[in-house]
């Protein structure tokens, strides 16, 4: 039994999760919520990679979405652009 709970502490303990926020920081400032694709591409450059998906809003329409991936400081940053504008902004280390 002990041997159990140790092996779930130690998978939760090396388990990386995802975590949200307001802004990232880059090269030539910060890109934030709302801000410009563009803004975002101006502030991080190139991202190392894309996919394309659709999210749904509260009343449950369809948006098509881009999430970008980008690799600063050790830290994995996935921005999702929604209509041209920051709609996300996720980082798991």
């Amino acid at each position: 039994m002990i041997k159990i709970i140790l092996a779930i502490l130690l998978t939760l303990s090396s388990t990386a999760f995802a975590t949200s926020a307001d802004s990232v920081r880059g090269s030539f400032g910060f890109v934030s919520l709302n801000d410009s694709h563009g803004k975002m591409i101006d502030v991080l450059g190139d991202p190392k990679s894309s996919y394309k998906h659709v999210i749904h809003d509260r009343k449950g329409w369809p948006h098509a979405a881009t999430t970008y991936l980008y690799h600063l400081d050790n830290v994995k940053y996935e921005i999702t652009i929604v209509d041209g504008k920051v709609y996300s902004i996720n980082w798991e280390r």
